[in-house]
């Protein structure tokens, strides 16, 4: 019986096994990872969308993108950067003293991280909006950062 185990096997089928279990934990670790960065982006995608759709909008309780906005907040809240929950903070503060606040600061850094992490080339300029129900045109906007100046219908 010798003959068919000797020394040499058993380390070969030692180091394989060895070889196995550190690849697959590896594996299991890199997925996690995947995972959770892909978790996250759409999260941070469609709390973008949802954000930019209310962006300069009048503030419409029980209108979609209302609604949608209360749900991106909470969705930055969660998957966010440090930062982007403090600008959440500053939006929401500022929008319960004065009823109005820009978006513009909160989705240029969105902007800027989900470009990054997609691996896309960096936008400097700021945020622009298409309203063509009598939202705020490009010429009101202002600069990055500028609080927007809402036209009314």
């Amino acid at each position: 019986m010798s003959e068919f185990i000797n020394v040499s096997h058993l380390v070969t089928v030692g180091v394989a096994f060895v070889g196995w279990f550190v690849v697959h934990r590896l594996t299991a670790w890199r997925d996690r990872v995947n995972h959770k960065r892909k978790m996250q982006t759409d999260f941070l995608v469609k709390a973008f969308q949802g954000l930019a759709n209310a962006a300069n909008r009048p503030p419409t309780p029980g209108a979609q993108h209302f609604r949608d906005m209360e749900s991106a907040i909470a969705d930055i809240q969660l998957f966010g950067s440090k930062s982007q929950i403090e600008l959440v903070e500053k939006f929401t503060k500022e929008f319960e003293q004065t009823k109005q606040a820009s978006l513009d600061p909160l989705l240029n850094s969105l902007r800027k991280d989900l470009r990054k992490d997609l691996g896309y080339e960096r936008i400097d300029s700021n945020v622009r909006w298409f309203r063509p129900e009598g939202g705020v045109t490009a010429a009101q906007q202002g600069a990055p950062g500028d609080a927007p100046k809402t036209a009314r219908p």
